[in-house]
């Protein structure tokens, strides 16, 4: 359990570094400009969906689930499932080893990079909201 807290907050740095900062961060404690979010998810609690990934990182617009392991670490049927139909879903679920990191350290990059996918989403969603469909604009 150790190699994977570490790789968590291994992870959490670089995170922060790029400017994606936890949920909620205050932004006089951002050092870089903000361009995503994380949040932790804790298992095993009363009120949490068993299986789910460890972690929801959003770049861009563009969310990432991603269940972490340690470099001998084994993921879950559960959590396998999850992530075939969070993937299924055209969404982006990952199970992230340390050996891994510099691949998805490329692949957040990338997205950061990209404008077009917020944009275009943006566009679509605000021409078919309704009251029956519509995003919170606060």
């Amino acid at each position: 359990m150790a190699g994977e807290k570490n790789f968590e907050n291994r992870l959490k740095k670089w995170l922060e570094s790029e400017g994606i900062y936890p949920l909620g961060e205050p932004v006089d404690r951002m050092k870089a400009p903000p361009c995503g979010y994380w949040e932790k998810r804790w298992g095993g609690g009363r009120y949490t969906k068993a299986g789910l990934p460890d972690m929801r990182i959003t770049v861009n617009g563009i969310a990432f689930e991603v269940e972490l392991k340690a470099t001998n670490g084994t993921p879950s049927e559960l959590q396998k499932r999850n992530l075939k139909q969070i993937n299924g879903s055209n969404g982006f679920g990952f199970i992230l080893y340390p050996e891994g990191f510099e691949a998805f350290k490329t692949i957040v990059k990338g997205v950061k990079q990209c404008e077009f996918p917020t944009a275009g989403l943006k566009s679509l969603i605000d021409a078919h909201t309704s009251t029956a469909c519509d995003m919170w604009k606060g």
